[in-house]
């Protein structure tokens, strides 16, 4: 089953997390086949996909005049989606936003909410496959050169502090990998401004998402809570483990074999942890 074939532009607007919109990727991916895609978003996360070859251009949603739509929509909104010929929006609708993107001149508009719902039981990206009409899509993948080399870099936050592991298991688990040889490297970013964290060494703060994946590619190990990073560095094929607590792992841990989950009831112990990290290294060979 495939969704309608596009031989015009598509315009994707997604302006959900980043690793939301990494599971959506796989769908963007798909939709690239029929036709051109250009995206309408936060640039900073949607130009992981330009990068990936996906999509032709990530625009400013902020500077389209976008809000408009929700009222009466200007010439500079209307004049922008006039170029496609069709537009899926990810935002929560109640047939408001559909009808002025029509009246833009969009002949294909179809909106869907921006998450799955809450009894959702299959994969995360299966939402937005399932939406448009496609069968299960292989994981994105995103190619970049990696910024330098690391043996282990640590995420320890995430969008949300409830799927954040205790920094104490994160801090036990690190005197543990070093006690075995391994150099760590703690990365932060905008989420984690605040926390006891922020006096590891040695410290990384990349600032936008791309910078983020060219550290990512360039590890022989990533462990992470669910989050966007955690995402982000299944995408650039560094091996992970990704620690789950509170959040569903069928539904939102990352898809691959290099993705290895270590997941407890509320949280996994850190001999977990470490359990999980030695079989992803077994793999390695």
């Amino acid at each position: 089953m495939t969704s309608k074939t596009c031989a015009g532009r598509t315009l994707v607007v997604h302006t959900g997390g980043l690793g939301d919109f990494l599971l959506a990727c796989p769908t963007i991916q798909a939709l690239a086949r029929e036709g051109a895609v250009e995206l309408l978003g936060r640039p900073e996360r949607l130009a992981l996909a330009v990068a990936g070859g996906i999509a032709v251009v990530a625009h400013d949603i902020e500077s389209v005049g976008f809000d408009s739509l929700f009222s009466t929509p200007t010439a500079m909104i209307a004049n922008f989606l006039a170029r496609f010929e069709r537009c899926i929006v990810w935002m929560r609708d109640d047939g408001t936003l559909a009808r002025a993107i029509c009246s833009c001149g969009v002949p294909d508009v179809r909106t869907f909410p921006g998450l799955p719902p809450e009894d959702w039981r299959a994969h995360a990206s299966m939402y937005y496959a399932h939406a448009l009409g496609f069968d299960e899509l292989p994981p994105f993948r995103l190619s970049v050169a990696p910024a330098q080399s690391y043996d282990i870099i640590i995420h320890p936050g995430s969008g949300g502090r409830r799927k954040n592991w205790p920094w104490e298991r994160f801090a036990t688990l690190a005197k543990a990998l070093a006690h075995e040889g391994r150099r760590i490297v703690w990365c932060l970013g905008p989420a984690e401004e605040e926390g006891p964290w922020n006096a590891a060494h040695p410290l990384i703060r990349p600032t936008h998402p791309l910078e983020l994946a060219r550290h990512l590619a360039g590890a022989a190990l990533y462990i992470g809570n669910d989050s966007g990073a955690t995402h982000l560095a299944a995408a650039v094929g560094c091996p992970t483990v990704a620690i789950f607590g509170p959040t569903a792992q069928n539904t939102w841990a990352p898809r691959g074999p290099h993705v290895r989950v270590a997941a407890g009831n509320p949280w996994p112990e850190v001999h977990d942890v470490l359990a999980a990290i030695g079989e992803r290294m077994k793999d390695e060979g």
